[in-house]
């Protein structure tokens, strides 16, 4: 549609019915423009709808509104004048504060005093720009005047002290103040929880007198953000009403904190309540999703997307990318990536990472320079997923290749993961001493991770010697870490040290370290079992351990022979397979067996690194059963069909 200006009658002018007719900032100008050039003067009362348009509507101009301001003939009202204020402090406008500051000057030259809505506005406008110093002198100003602080204003003041974190400050404008509001409550409580005082912020929530939606879902946020998830779902239960936020904040909480259960759980239970989810909902439950490998789960989710024709933006289709590659599904996970219509750096980086732990670095490679071919340049953790790609396949020179040109070509400085990837890449290619040289000339303090990247590579290839003075390195700076003791004593016991094995493993007993049992997942008909290494709570346990039995002789007519060298307890050889013989992951893959049709994969989710002997058992596993059986460990994903592992036996 056209806009047609609207012609004034000379003899019956009224500029503001005219311009109360203008529905956008289009209109407005063209209807101004009218009227200056046909010569008719107007008033500044009349621009009061085109000021406040300019300065209040998400659509407006507040350039234009501050051009009308001063450029104005006569001397605007107050209200105009607290107008621009308002629209500054709630602009993104770069100049918001000091151009508040300029209509505050010029209220000053025309002699109009300032009302408690101009500094309402100005506290606000500090607010937002952090400016402490200077909202200390309009708040000296205001009580130096004799301003009645009312409500707004004193909420203000309580917004601008709690965002610059000035908590006593804020709190005493709070406990002076004679009228409070839902709002000032708000504003401290979020105060606190900006600052970490989470057990203030609570203690004034539950003293609140009335709650809104604002006031829920902040002390919900922040109960979260500190991981104070029983608390926080204590307080998710008491909600009168949950909305879309709390449901993204609570299952957002558990995806992010290490509890994926959870976050399905009450993702579940959304549904029951018929709540739509959104994308941030999906993208935590795609994580939840990832973290368990449930497959079923995640393609369910996936589906949902397709029905409800959801836009896939490069948040979700990344999630989904990253959910597919974790749960071991890497041609799904490479079908999404080729249909994304918004392929950023975050997608290329997921489907690069994935195709590394899924045993395909070769694409990963290919990948990561069909990436810089189309212009998009590689990110911190870009290089991260293309040296763990160089690490799973021994690419130990292209490795330093791409190490040197993080910093040369994309001026991004290497930070301790980085450091840790390239020992992880000389520590499997059995470069040991390499990779004890490079971390001592590392130009920035090595920590615990990179040592134990050595130290983990030093039992893999059997040096005793470096993998003593690492590892009693690490027993001092990481007492409290079981894997360093487990790994030490492992190199130990494997060659042939059983006394120096035993004193690590006393020093840990006297340390009361407790070793994180290992324990493996696995998805059925929509429902997560659990097994940890010699588990018997499953309720199906005497039928998963007789079909161990039956498995381990099956795979001994193929030559299986357990691995026994890592158990150190002073047992026969018949008692240190027994041990070993109920690893989790044999377990879940017993369970899988007798519950799964014959021919179908089996998908499982083990917490720790898979060890030697389960890798040769299930290897095995896969030919005599004819089963393809993905297992995703703490490293990579084992990718076992027909007797072989993508990892090559490699990792």
């Amino acid at each position: 549609m056209v806009f047609k200006p609207i012609k004034p009658n000379p003899h019956n002018l009224s500029f503001t019915s005219i311009f109360h007719r203008c529905k956008s900032m289009k209109e407005f100008k063209q209807s101004h423009t009218q009227l200056i050039i046909r010569g008719l003067t107007h008033p500044p009362p009349s621009l009061r709808p085109v000021i406040s348009f300019s300065a209040l509507n998400p659509s407006g101009d507040i350039n234009y509104a501050l051009l009308l301001l001063f450029q104005s003939s006569t001397p605007p009202a107050i209200f105009l004048l607290n107008t621009v204020i308002r629209g500054l402090a709630r602009s993104s406008f770069t100049d918001s504060l000091s151009s508040s500051l300029l209509v505050f000057r010029h209220m000053a030259e025309l002699n109009l005093a300032p009302n408690n809505f101009t500094f309402t506005f100005l506290f606000q406008a500090c607010s937002n720009s952090g400016a402490f110093e200077l909202g200390q002198q309009f708040h000296s100003r205001v009580i130096k005047n004799f301003f009645g602080m009312d409500v707004f204003v004193s909420n203000s003041v309580i917004q601008l002290y709690s965002v610059c974190g000035k908590l006593d400050d804020a709190r005493r404008v709070f406990d002076e103040s004679i009228k409070l509001d839902v709002v000032s409550w708000n504003s401290m409580i979020n105060g606190y929880v900006k600052y970490g005082d989470i057990s203030e912020a609570l203690n004034m929530f539950k003293e609140m007198p009335e709650r809104n939606d604002v006031s829920w879902n902040s002390i919900l946020g922040g109960l979260v953000k500190y991981g104070c998830l029983d608390d926080a779902y204590r307080v998710f239960v008491e909600m009168p009403q949950r909305n879309l936020v709390s449901w993204v904040v609570m299952i957002s909480g558990y995806a992010q904190n290490g509890q994926p259960k959870e976050a399905l759980a009450l993702f579940r239970e959304m549904q029951s309540l018929a709540q739509e989810p959104n994308s941030a909902i999906l993208v935590s439950v795609l994580s939840a999703c990832s973290q368990l490998g449930a497959l079923d789960h995640g393609s369910w989710v996936h589906s949902y997307i397709k029905k409800k024709h959801m836009r896939m933006d490069s948040i979700l289709s990344t999630a989904l990318i990253d959910m597919y590659a974790k749960c071991g599904s890497i041609e799904l996970a490479m079908q999404v990536f080729s249909s994304s219509r918004e392929k950023d750096v975050s997608a290329y980086t997921a489907a690069i990472s994935g195709l590394a732990m899924n045993g395909r670095s070769n694409k990963a490679l290919q990948l990561f320079e069909q990436m810089k071919g189309e212009g998009i340049s590689p990110d911190s953790i870009s290089y991260i997923a293309v040296l763990c790609a160089c690490s799973h396949v021994g690419c130990v020179e292209k490795g330093f290749e791409y190490f040197a040109s993080m910093s040369d070509v994309h001026g991004i400085r290497p930070e301790l993961d980085h450091y840790a990837c390239m020992v992880d890449l000389l520590g499997r290619a059995g470069l040991l001493e390499q990779a004890e040289s490079f971390i001592t000339s590392m130009p920035i303090t090595p920590d615990n991770v990179i040592w134990g990247a050595l130290l983990g590579a030093c039992r893999v290839h059997g040096n005793a010697e470096i993998g003593q003075r690492v590892g009693n390195l690490l027993l001092k700076s990481d007492q409290y870490h079981d894997g360093r003791y487990i790994l030490l004593s492992n190199i130990y016991a494997e060659s042939m040290k059983e006394k120096d094995s035993e004193e690590v493993r006393k020093t840990m007993r006297r340390r009361k370290i407790k070793r994180v049992p290992g324990c493996s997942l696995i998805e059925m008909n929509g429902v997560v079992h659990e097994f940890s290494a010699g588990d018997r709570s499953h309720e199906k346990v005497g039928e998963i351990y007789l079909m161990w039995e039956e498995i381990v002789k099956e795979i001994q007519n193929c030559g299986y022979k357990a691995e026994t060298r890592a158990v150190v307890f002073d047992v026969e050889e018949e008692e240190k397979e027994a041990i070993i013989g109920y690893h989790s992951e044999k377990l879940a893959v017993a369970f899988g067996i007798i519950y799964t049709k014959p021919g179908s994969t089996l998908r499982i989710v083990k917490n720790i690194r898979i060890c030697n002997d389960c890798h040769s058992a299930i290897k095995l596993v896969s030919k005599v059963f004819n089963r393809k059986i993905v297992v995703r460990d703490r490293k990579i994903f084992h990718h076992f069909e027909d007797g072989f592992c993508s990892c090559m036996d490699y990792w």
